[in-house]
């Protein structure tokens, strides 16, 4: 997909549309679907803010680079994302350090400062020192994702100066209000943790009624990424204690990657429906993605279609309703410009 061209020196006949994408880990790889029914409908962003996941989407978005990243995303499988977020390192504050991740967004996007963007974009962090939301304007785009996404526990945080950044979902896990702060007059926001916990325990228990196999939807399990530390560092000698591994991989039991980002979900979805209710936007979409697990992104193609699929019910609601800006005239409003 190819980002609608904004013809420069033109008055503008229509408000500023502002997108705020979510934090939600993998379910993030819905908003690439999201995206797209926008673009079709009239209604392409001119401005873009994202928090963690949504970082790194609305980043590539406003670089012209969301082709690049849906073909990577739609190429995954899980043995392909166990080597870019499982890293064979011993990082004293998080389980990756998240130089691979970072070198496949510079593959993608290439060397190019926030303030080189055709759109003006911003990503949201957290301060794990001062516990205070950070939002990134300046410097370079990766760095700038890279900080975002940074799941404590998980990703070592990003230093930034002498500020250590972590994931925005902390502080502020859909950011409206960041894309007001840029001028935004119309919002769009995109939430991908409501009924997270409520989705996920009714997929679970639908899955275990029905007696679907794991290899239906592959479980990036903590069982199959000791398989793959194990498998890929014979050089070094190192043998897996076999109880650790058999403990770990009883499908009983969640593995750290899912602890950890449940955690962060649980804290983001109360963040999140505290937030919008203060600041609500004027069209929000909510992709029932969640039953994805953390590091499920090799569902993406799943999560695309249920982006799609949330984003043209809701622009569809929201055109009926008659309530605030009409969809018809930001599309009318569009075209002129």
């Amino acid at each position: 997909m190819t980002r609608t061209e904004r013809p420069a020196g033109r008055t503008r006949k229509r408000p500023l549309i502002g997108l705020a994408l979510g934090s939600g880990a993998a379910r993030g790889m819905a908003h690439l679907g999201v995206l797209k029914v926008l673009e079709e409908a009239g209604l392409a962003p001119d401005i873009v803010a994202g928090t963690s996941i949504g970082a790194l989407v609305g980043g590539m978005y406003a670089a012209g680079k969301l082709d690049e990243l849906t073909d990577v995303a739609l190429s995954l499988d899980w043995k392909q994302v166990a080597r870019y977020l499982v890293e064979v390192s011993f990082p004293r504050s998080g389980l990756i350090e998240g130089n691979k991740v970072t070198a496949l967004l510079s593959e993608i996007a290439g060397d190019i400062d926030l303030a080189e963007l055709p759109l003006p974009f911003r990503a949201v962090a957290t301060d794990i020192m001062s516990g205070e939301e950070v939002v990134v304007g300046d410097g370079p785009l990766v760095a700038a994702i890279r900080a975002s996404i940074a799941v404590p526990g998980i990703f070592t945080p990003a230093r930034r100066g002498d500020d250590l950044l972590v994931d925005g979902g902390l502080t502020n896990p859909v950011p409206v209000d960041v894309c007001r702060a840029l001028g935004a007059e119309c919002v769009i926001a995109v939430d991908l943790n409501y009924g997270r916990v409520r989705d996920t325990r009714r997929a679970n228990a639908k899955n275990a009624h029905q007696g679907l196999q794991r290899a239906e939807h592959p479980n990036f399990g903590a069982g199959r990424i000791l398989d793959w530390l194990e498998h890929n560092t014979k050089q070094f000698d190192i043998e897996l204690p076999n109880p650790v591994k058999a403990w770990m991989e009883r499908q009983s039991m969640p593995n750290v990657f899912d602890v950890l980002g449940n955690t962060l979900g649980i804290i983001e979805s109360q963040i999140a429906a505290v937030r919008l209710q203060v600041d609500p936007p004027d069209l929000l979409i909510r992709p029932n993605v969640g039953h994805i697990r953390f590091m499920d992104f090799f569902r993406a193609a799943e999560m695309i279609e249920e982006g799609r699929r949330a984003a043209t019910e809701a622009v569809a609601r929201w055109d009926m309703s008659g309530e605030g800006l009409s969809v018809d005239f930001l599309r009318t409003a569009s075209s002129r410009r």
